[in-house]
């Protein structure tokens, strides 16, 4: 994907290229991941620095500001990054038993989040149903992913934290029952949206489910503004909208549920669907 131009969804998954951001290198993600047993195995191509080169990608100007936000937010020393990684500490916490019965989580169900920031969600739900499956997150931030290593290194859980992009996630299709979206949506084009929610039909087994939460819109625009300001956002979408946007691709038995955020902008939609 080139930076600026829409992209079709590959058919097979591409690479993405390594950076290093403060002592951090993450390597380049194959061209695709198979969950083997409770690993996701993995061969590192040898090329660390071109995005340019044969079967790599590059990430988008919207995906490209978002990682830039979030990797100065959560790796600074300020009051502001230490509040935020407070506040992604607590996810865990505010979400995984909503995440839980939303997705009807058993201990078998092999998970991924798109989206994971710190992991927490993925290591308190795979704690509470005592599950031994290989859990997968995913984020565009740098410094997210390292603390989530971090994290997934002081609890011994069996979970890999990528850095990878939304909309070319690097695995073969069918490895996961379940697939979580959390506060994942404002940040994606409709044109982004549509593409996550067709790669993760592709990505669920049958009868695998998606669960997603986002925050809802204000009736003023003014604090709307101020939510996709403070956030490095693009778009709150409408329960309905989101509801549409399932529906067109593919989705079945689309059911909203309730979620609260204990902090501002609070308001939430929710909804978890299925394929057949």
């Amino acid at each position: 994907m080139q930076s600026g131009v829409p992209v079709d969804i590959p058919t097979s998954c591409p690479r993405v290229p390594s950076r290093a951001r403060n002592g951090l290198i993450t390597p380049t993600i194959p061209q695709v991941l198979r969950i083997t047993g409770r690993k996701a195995r993995m061969n590192w191509p040898k090329n660390l620095d071109s995005c340019n080169s044969q079967n790599t990608i590059c990430l988008s100007d919207s995906e490209s500001k978002v990682q830039s936000f979030y990797d100065r937010w959560i790796g600074g020393t300020g009051f502001l990054s230490q509040l935020g990684r407070i506040i992604f500490g607590l996810s865990g916490v505010v979400y995984s038993r909503c995440f839980i019965q939303a997705a009807e989580l058993r201990p078998q169900d092999r998970v991924m989040e798109i989206g994971a920031g710190l992991g927490e969600i993925l290591l308190a739900s795979q704690r509470s149903v005592l599950s031994r499956q290989h859990y997968v997150g995913i984020d565009l931030s740098y410094q997210m992913v390292r603390r989530a290593q971090k994290n997934r290194v002081r609890h011994q859980q069996p979970i890999d934290f990528l850095v990878a992009s939304a909309v070319q996630i690097p695995f073969q299709s069918r490895s996961f029952d379940v697939i979580l979206l959390s506060h994942l949506v404002k940040y994606l084009t409709d044109a982004q949206l549509r593409q996550v929610l067709s790669q993760v039909r592709h990505l669920l087994r049958p009868h695998g489910r998606i669960v997603l939460w986002e925050f809802k819109p204000y009736p003023w625009t003014s604090i709307n503004r101020t939510i996709l300001r403070g956030s490095g956002s693009h778009k709150l979408r409408s329960a309905s909208e989101v509801a549409d946007f399932l529906h067109e691709q593919g989705y079945h038995n689309i059911q909203p549920f309730r979620i609260h955020t204990p902090w501002p902008p609070f308001r939430n939609l929710a909804y978890t669907a299925r394929l057949e």
